[in-house]
């Protein structure tokens, strides 16, 4: 099926005063789900799991900054105070230059506390060998870390939030990544059957 592009949008805090060593690219590529089914929902989600395999399985970069794609449907409401369109050239929505503080201590807490939380799993697995706990533990790890920059991007301080920051951190770390592989070695392990020796 073909798939009309109807926009493709530089956005972000590259496209913007803040960023960061830890910023990244994000690349929005702009659909309109209804073109492809009534079920936008479904659409979304489709596009959502083709959009995390992509970003887990490519590694590019532009001056070292790592690209990231996301599908938006049209008419989605995106907030960000710059938005930059590659198809026609031009700012959709023009930065400014304002005076911005970003705590960067409290990201760093945040960061650093999902940090542990994934070692906790890795012991859960080596050690402990509880391979459900770890499995339900890493769906909420995961949850959580997406829920926080979403709570981050809707606030009043959308990129500059400690939440948005703090998952560029993650990102920069490749948490989601290294969740996933965690994912993988933990069902792997759970369908597994040791071998025993019975003395025969």
């Amino acid at each position: 099926m073909e798939i009309n592009v109807e926009d493709i949008r530089f956005t972000g805090s590259l496209a913007n005063y803040n960023w960061s060593e830890y910023s990244d690219i994000d690349l929005h590529i702009v659909v309109d789900f209804s073109k492809i089914n009534d079920d936008e929902e479904l659409v979304k989600s489709f596009f959502d799991a083709h959009r995390l395999r992509w970003n887990d399985k490519h590694d590019i970069r532009i001056h070292n900054f790592e690209v990231e794609i996301y599908v938006e449907n049209t008419g989605e409401e995106h907030r960000s105070s710059g938005i930059y369109s590659l198809l026609e050239n031009k700012w959709i929505v023009e930065p400014s230059q304002v005076a911005v503080e970003i705590d960067y201590e409290t990201a760093k807490k945040k960061s650093d506390d999902y940090m542990s939380q994934m070692k906790m799993v890795v012991n859960m697995i080596h050690g402990d060998k509880d391979y459900d706990r770890a499995l339900r533990n890493i769906e909420r790890i995961k949850t959580k870390i997406r829920t926080m920059r979403q709570a981050g991007l809707a606030s009043k301080a959308q990129e500059y939030s400690a939440e948005n920051i703090a998952f560029k951190i993650l990102r920069r770390e490749n948490i989601l990544r290294k969740l996933n592989d965690l994912k993988y070695l933990a069902y792997d392990s759970s369908m597994s059957i040791e071998e025993v020796n019975d003395g025969v």
